[in-house]
C-alpha cells in the first residue's frame, strides 16, 4: 500500500465500524459492545494500522476510529450498554490526546461513564507501558469518567504486574484460552488462579468463544462475560 492510500483512507475516513456484543452470562444478556473497524477497501484491520504505523499516521487513524466508532453507535445502544474501543499506548501518551478526549466529550456528552478504552497489546507498543506518561493518561481518562481494559491478555510475570500497576476496570483473556478449554485442565487452572488474584470490581472477559461446550466450560469456570462467534459476528448496527 502506497503512503498517499493509507493517508487517503485517513483523510477522507473511507471506513466504517461493526460492532460485536459482549455478553453477561450471570444476566443472560448483552452487557456492552466492541467496535472494530472496517476499510471500504476490505483490508484487514491489522494490515491497515500496520501501513499507518509504517506511514506515520497511525495516531490520526486510531483517533479517527474511535471518532466514527462512537458516532456510529446508536445512543439507545449507548443508554443500555458499554462500548469497548480499541486504543493504542501510543496513542494514549500522544501530546494531542488530552485535546482530543476533551473534544470527544464536548460532541458526545452521553459517553461519559459509558466507554471502556480497551488497550491494545501490541508488541510494538510493549515500551510505552513503562512510561510515566502512560501511567499519568490512565489516571486521567479514569478522572474523565472512562474505565480501562486490557485486551488480548496473556498470563505473564509482567502482564500480572500492569494488573497490579494500572488496576484495569476489564481484563480480556486471549482467545486462545477458549480454544480447547472444556479438555485443558492446565488453562482452567491458570483462569481460577487469574480469577483468584483479580480485584473484586474488576470483571474477566473471555474471548473466541466458538462453540457451545466453550461457553459451557467458560461459565463452569465462573467467567463473567464472553465475546465470540458463537454469541454474534461483528455487524453492523
Amino acid at each position: 500500500m502506497h503512503a498517499l492510500e493509507i493517508r487517503d483512507i485517513v483523510r477522507y475516513k473511507n471506513f466504517f465500524n461493526e460492532y460485536q456484543p459482549l455478553w453477561d452470562l450471570e444476566k443472560n444478556s448483552i452487557f456492552a459492545y466492541e467496535a472494530f473497524i472496517r476499510s471500504k477497501q476490505a483490508l484487514n484491520p491489522v494490515t491497515l494500522f500496520q501501513e499507518a504505523r509504517n506511514n506515520r499516521c497511525l495516531y490520526e487513524l486510531d483517533t479517527s476510529s474511535i471518532s466514527n466508532a462512537i458516532s456510529e453507535f446508536p445512543v439507545t445502544c449507548l443508554n443500555e450498554h458499554f462500548l469497548f474501543l480499541n486504543i493504542f499506548p501510543s496513542t494514549i501518551i500522544h501530546p494531542d490526546f488530552p485535546i482530543f478526549i476533551k473534544r470527544l466529550l464536548n460532541n458526545y456528552p452521553s459517553i461519559k461513564n459509558r466507554v471502556v478504552f480497551e488497550i491494545n497489546e501490541d508488541s510494538n507498543e510493549e515500551p510505552y507501558w513503562t512510561l510515566d506518561m502512560f501511567s499519568l493518561r490512565l489516571k486521567f481518562l479514569k478522572a474523565k469518567g472512562f474505565k480501562i481494559a486490557f485486551d488480548d491478555f496473556v498470563l505473564t510475570d509482567l502482564s500480572l504486574k500492569k494488573i497490579t500497576e494500572y488496576s484495569p476496570n476489564y481484563i480480556k483473556l486471549d482467545r486462545s484460552f477458549s480454544d480447547g478449554l472444556p479438555n485443558s485442565t492446565e488453562k482452567q487452572n491458570k483462569i481460577h488462579s487469574l480469577l483468584a488474584k483479580m480485584k473484586k470490581e474488576m470483571k474477566l472477559v473471555l474471548e473466541g468463544i466458538e462453540k457451545e461446550e466453550e461457553l459451557q466450560a467458560a461459565k463452569n469456570l465462573g467467567i463473567p462475560l464472553l465475546q465470540g462467534y458463537y454469541i454474534s459476528r461483528p455487524k453492523r448496527l
